[in-house]
């Protein structure tokens, strides 16, 4: 169920400088303890540029162009049909959403320009023949797959790794090549039944992640993040000067995941929040906040609020659970009970409610049911 915590909503994920600090060392001086090789492989310190293949049941397959250079990380998707890369940097507590020119080379895109047509800088997608300008841009529907995938790289939640030790275990194999380099295979299993698991193939020499499967309580494969290419040598300069322009932007914003306390949430919703009395083993609530959509056609950023939704969302340092939650109408209510799914809505009391996650169905219609 990536597909609708896509919405806004990102687990620990790959290869973001701020989900922890990572170790300094060498890999092999880390004597392979599956722990702290996964905490490297998830924030390595080494530089490098990749071209790593993306999948999950939302996005379906996208390609992606990363780099890190200067305790900066940047990922890029192109937009078909827009001459154009949306890029998301994550640095200095920062991240932001960009757009960059297309280039034959992945990792090539320089700076945006401004101008009749052409791409703009950070913040707007213009739409074909116009400005392109950062404050007439706008983010087009057919770019939707690449912002989900750029998203889940761009919003790191539930990267506490305390949380994550709390509850799952690791363990540590030598591990297939993957795009010519030796590996470690880390796997983090679920302490508790139903819930999401993760195998990590980490670079032998460097730690960085070249390969994450995440599996759900089935088995069935949820994510992948997969390096066709690497390259350790220092990225291109004039990604670095586009990434430290975007971060230094008005555009850029706060990694920190936005946690409201629940009378001032309730408040700016109009209708008092109310929170499960049960979650499923190791699962705690992690962040409050308004929540976010994927914009359309006249709206600049890439994510903005949902106008009066809110979205609470549980971790176990993993595996991820949200529940959304409106107001509705009096003309429009239809009262109706939580039922079995991976996706479960109902509505009482003149609120609909949404809770979408990855663990197993009978343990989300136990918490829904003990709201």
């Amino acid at each position: 169920m990536r597909a609708l915590l896509v919405l806004g909503l990102a687990m620990c994920l790959i290869l973001i400088p701020s989900c922890g600090a990572a170790s300094t060392m060498p890999v092999a001086e880390l004597g392979f303890v599956p722990g702290k090789l996964y905490a490297l492989s998830m924030a390595p310190a080494c530089d490098y540029e990749a071209r790593v293949r993306m999948w999950n049941p939302s996005t379906g397959e996208i390609w992606v162009d990363a780099a890190r250079m200067d305790g900066i990380v940047i990922h890029s998707a192109a937009v078909p049909g827009y001459g154009c890369m949306v890029s998301v940097a994550v640095g200095r507590g920062m991240q932001v959403f960009y757009r960059t020119p297309v280039s034959s080379e992945p990792g090539q895109a320089g700076p945006a320009r401004g101008g009749s047509g052409g791409p703009g800088g950070p913040g707007g997608l213009g739409a074909p023949g116009g400005s392109g300008g950062p404050d007439s841009g706008s983010w087009a529907p057919t770019a939707g797959p690449p912002l989900q995938a750029l998203s889940l790289l761009a919003e790191p939640l539930g990267c506490d790794l305390a949380l994550l030790s709390a509850n799952y275990v690791f363990s540590s194999a030598t591990g297939e090549p993957i795009a010519g380099r030796e590996t470690v295979e880390v796997r983090v299993s679920p302490k508790w039944p139903g819930n999401v698991g993760r195998t990590v193939w980490a670079d032998h020499d460097t730690g960085a992640a070249l390969r994450i499967e995440d599996r759900d309580y089935r088995g069935d494969l949820i994510w992948l993040w997969e390096v066709e290419q690497i390259s350790y040598a220092a990225p291109r300069p004039q990604m670095l000067e586009a990434a430290r322009a975007a971060l230094s932007s008005a555009e850029a914003v706060p990694c920190a995941a936005e946690n409201m306390p629940l009378g001032e949430v309730s408040t700016r919703a109009g209708f008092q929040v109310a929170l499960p009395a049960w979650a499923p083993e190791g699962y705690r609530l992690v962040a409050v906040r308004p929540a976010r959509v994927f914009g359309g056609l006249g709206q600049r950023r890439p994510m903005a609020p949902a106008g009066p939704v809110v979205q609470l969302v549980y971790s176990d340092g993993l595996g991820a659970i949200s529940l959304y939650e409106r107001k509705v109408p009096w003309f429009a209510r239809r009262a109706s009970l939580p039922r079995p799914g991976r996706s479960i809505e109902w509505e009482r009391g003149g609120v609909r409610y949404v809770l979408v996650g990855d663990i197993d169905p009978e343990l989300l219609l136990k918490m829904a049911r003990s709201l």
